[in-house]
This record gives C-alpha cells, sequence and structure tokens, in this order.
C-alpha cells in the first residue's frame, strides 16, 4: 500500500495487535432485535392500544406495522383525520376510538398501550393505564411537571410487574451504544464537554383547516402544552449527555427567546442553554428555528479524541477523531484508552492523531476475543470504509428497535432500557431548563442524583 494512502487508513499491524474491547458486546448484543424475536413471541404477540395518531403516532405506526410482535386492536384519537390515517398506516383493521383513551383503558384484551399524544398529556394517561393494570411505552417527555414525578414512581412501584418505558430512542441504537462505551472505556481520554445543537428553518406550525383544532394540533407552540423547543428536541440530546456522563446534572442556566416567528405561539423560537455536571463537565444546547445548516447532533469532546454522532432518520451515523493530547496536559498521569484500543474502535493510526481525520463508528460491537479471520474481516471493512470503497453500514432504526424491546420486555418479564429512572433524569434537566430561561438565573437540582446505566450497560464505578 503507498505511503499516501497507509497514513490515511488503518495500521493493519496496530489492529491485528489489539485486544477485542470486550465491555461493549453486551451493550449491544442486547440491540440485536431479531435474536429477540423468538417462536414464542411471534405465536403470542402482544395486543395493544395504540393513543395518538398525530405525525409521530404515525411514524410509530409505521414501524409497527411490520413487527409481528405485537397487534394493534384499537387506535385513539380526538381528530378524525389523524385517527383514519392511522388506521390506514397500520393497515390491520384495529377499532377505532374517537372519544375517549379511557375506554381503550376499560378494554379486558388490551395487554399494553402506546401513548403518542401532547406532552402534557402524558402522565395522565400512564397513571390511568398502570391502574388499569396495562404495560406502558410512553413518548418523551415523560413528565412536564416537577410535582409529577413522585406521583409517576409511586405508580410504578405500585405495579412493578408491569413495563413502563421512555421513548428516547438513542438508547437504542447500536451505534450510540458502541460510542458511549468508547466514552466509558476512555477512548476519547478525559470528556468534560458536550455540545449538542437542534436547528431548523421553519415555524413549526401546521396548516389547519378546522380553526377549532388549531391549538390542539399545533400544541408545541403553547406553554400550556408544550415544552417548547428544549422539551421536543433538546430532551434527547440532554439524555445523551447525562449518558456519556453517567450522571445527571448540577445546575442549569441559559435563554431564550421570540425572536423570529411573530405570530400567536408563546414558547421560545431559540434557544442556548449550558448544563453544568459534577468536576466542571459541560453540556452545551442551542435550537434555533430560522436557519437548520447545522441540523442535529452531538459532539463528544475529550483531550484525546472526539466523537460527532447523529441519530438522522432513526439510523446513527458517528465519526471518531483523534486528537493529539497535550504534552503538558495534566490527565497524562490519569491512565485512559491505550492507542491500541483507540485504533482498534475507530481505525485510527497514530500517524493520524491530531488531524483532522475522521473514521466511521461502526454499529455492531465485537465478540470477545475475535478469531483472527473475525479481526481481519473488521480490519477490512474499516479499511474500505475509510477508503470511501464501502458505505457506512446503517444502523437498525431505532425506533424500530425500541418498540421491539418493549414487547420482548412484556412476554420476558424484562425491564426496559430506557426505564423510569432515565425518564425522571430527562424530564428534570427539561423542566429546569425551560424554568432557568423563564427566570432569567441559574436553576440547581435539589441533590446528586445519577442516572442508572441502562439495563444492558453496568455502570463504572
Amino acid at each position: 500500500m503507498p505511503e499516501s494512502q497507509q497514513s490515511k487508513g488503518l495500521s493493519r499491524r496496530d489492529f491485528l495487535k489489539t485486544s477485542a474491547v470486550a465491555s461493549a458486546t453486551a451493550a449491544v448484543a442486547a440491540l440485536g432485535a431479531p435474536a429477540l424475536i423468538n417462536s414464542q413471541t411471534l405465536q403470542d404477540p402482544v395486543i395493544y392500544g395504540f393513543i395518538g395518531a398525530g405525525r409521530q403516532g404515525n411514524f410509530h405506526l409505521k414501524k409497527l406495522s411490520v413487527n409481528r410482535m405485537g397487534r394493534c386492536a384499537v387506535i385513539c384519537d380526538i381528530y378524525p383525520p389523524n385517527l383514519e390515517q392511522g388506521v390506514k398506516t397500520i393497515g390491520s383493521n384495529p377499532d377505532k376510538e374517537l372519544q375517549d383513551y379511557r375506554r381503550v383503558l376499560d378494554r379486558k384484551d388490551i395487554e399494553a398501550v402506546f401513548i403518542v399524544t401532547p406532552y402534557h398529556l402524558h402522565v395522565p394517561m400512564v397513571l390511568d393505564a398502570l391502574s388499569a393494570g396495562k404495560h406502558v411505552f410512553v413518548e418523551k417527555v415523560m413528565m412536564k411537571e416537577e410535582d409529577q414525578i413522585p406521583r409517576v414512581y409511586e405508580a410504578a412501584q405500585a405495579h412493578p410487574n408491569q413495563v413502563l418505558q421512555v421513548g428516547l430512542q438513542r438508547r437504542y441504537s447500536a451505534i450510540y451504544n458502541v460510542a458511549i462505551q468508547m466514552v466509558h472505556n476512555g477512548a476519547l481520554g478525559k470528556v468534560q464537554f458536550i455540545r449538542a445543537q437542534w436547528h431548523r428553518n421553519g415555524s413549526w406550525k401546521n396548516p389547519i383547516k378546522d380553526p377549532a383544532f388549531d391549538r390542539i394540533l399545533n400544541w408545541r407552540l403553547y406553554r400550556e402544552y408544550s415544552g417548547g423547543l428544549m422539551a421536543e428536541l433538546g430532551s434527547h440530546q440532554v439524555d445523551v449527555a447525562d449518558w456519556a456522563y453517567q450522571s445527571e446534572p448540577i445546575s442549569v442556566m441559559g435563554v431564550g427567546g421570540l425572536d423570529y416567528w411573530k405570530d400567536d405561539r408563546d414558547i421560545y423560537d431559540n434557544v442556548s442553554v449550558i448544563f453544568e455536571y459534577s468536576e466542571g463537565r459541560k453540556f452545551v444546547f442551542t435550537s434555533i428555528c430560522n436557519n437548520a445548516s447545522l441540523d442535529f447532533s452531538e459532539t463528544i469532546m475529550g483531550d484525546e479524541g472526539t466523537i460527532e454522532i447523529t441519530l438522522g432518520l432513526n439510523s446513527a451515523k458517528a465519526t471518531f477523531y483523534p486528537e493529539q493530547k497535550a504534552p503538558d496536559a495534566p490527565t497524562n498521569l490519569v491512565k485512559t484508552a491505550n492507542v491500541q484500543e483507540q485504533n482498534w474502535w475507530a481505525g485510527a493510526t497514530v500517524k493520524n492523531r491530531g488531524r483532522k481525520i475522521g473514521v466511521p463508528i461502526l454499529p455492531n460491537a465485537p465478540s470477545k476475543n475475535p478469531s483472527f479471520i473475525e479481526k481481519e474481516i473488521m480490519y477490512a471493512r474499516k479499511w474500505l470504509t475509510e477508503m470511501g470503497v464501502l458505505e457506512v453500514e446503517k444502523d437498525r432504526d431505532a425506533i424500530a428497535v425500541e418498540e421491539e424491546h418493549f414487547f420482548h420486555c412484556i412476554r420476558e418479564g424484562k425491564k426496559p432500557i430506557s426505564n423510569i429512572d432515565i425518564g425522571a433524569a430527562d424530564s428534570r434537566s427539561v423542566i429546569f431548563a425551560n424554568r432557568a430561561m423563564d427566570m432569567k438565573q441559574k436553576v440547581f437540582w435539589p441533590g446528586k442524583a445519577e442516572v442508572p446505566a441502562s439495563s444492558s450497560e453496568p455502570k463504572k464505578v
């Protein structure tokens, strides 16, 4: 191989002499969803009701329409066009319920419900569903008000055999799991800064034929129903920061404004927020509605490397950029991932360190103690991908995977990855960030709570 290509590509010697980093295997193996679909789950599908057939609801229904682990028996929505579209999307001729979601909960044949409704309805519906004996999948953000958090915990504890899963789909992406394991295993060195943005160019307003439904269908624009940009967009990304840092923030400050879209909305159309974690770690989030050039992604920065990652169209892609640590860095005495381990993770050579040459992170973790052939195949895939000969493998659709896991947890008596603790931590971040912007002052967490690691990822100590 010519030297010019070798400097851009992988070091075969470095790759083959490194050992597999086995700690990611457990995290990603659980996300190999086809393994979850056994004959029992296919023969005994979960019978569920679906509440809320709006835009996000129909997105879920499209994935569920090809999921044989569950069967939709009824769809409920208060807006007739949404209801009709939902029935058409699922394609299995479910019953229709236009009036009251409680009629869905009253049905004895319904084992579980999907709650994909406006933000302010999540907790009342979750409480009613748990009380009715149903398993619950609820979209993020789970809680809108701080005093709702203990109420949901109390209900969940009263129904310990019922699954309560929160729709934070990045937790179900194999690439995100590999990337976060890289952070936890020190492949990026010391991580003290995470940046994320979710920028759009549009009013976020849906055209409505019947004015009577305007506030109902454009609920995201009104504080009565919505948490605004922080809830609808930032909630996903602050969850990534919590996951990477393995803790909740300790404080948040920020500014928001209603400066561009001059209509009847009362949520901010731009927000800039800084979350502070222990040991001086930061997470910065921005969201605007009049420029989409940066789109949405998270950037995790350490003194030995950076990961840029995004979940576009629910298929993740991530790139690792090695970083040359400063010779006099105070972390030089801190043990982090060695060069060989970094090379294994993302195909980085020593020659690439400190250069803006990124290497894609692939979605599948290694087997433990990989064979010579497995190493050769992985090396070839990484090299061909970096050379542009092979396209980066697509991550499995994270929404489809989280739906499969919901059904799997029900049938197998397992705990969901995105559980009530993760949902509550995410809710607190949204609630406190909005409070900080409204009050124009720093808001502190009431205690130093830690986000538990997901069920597939042991927490580092």
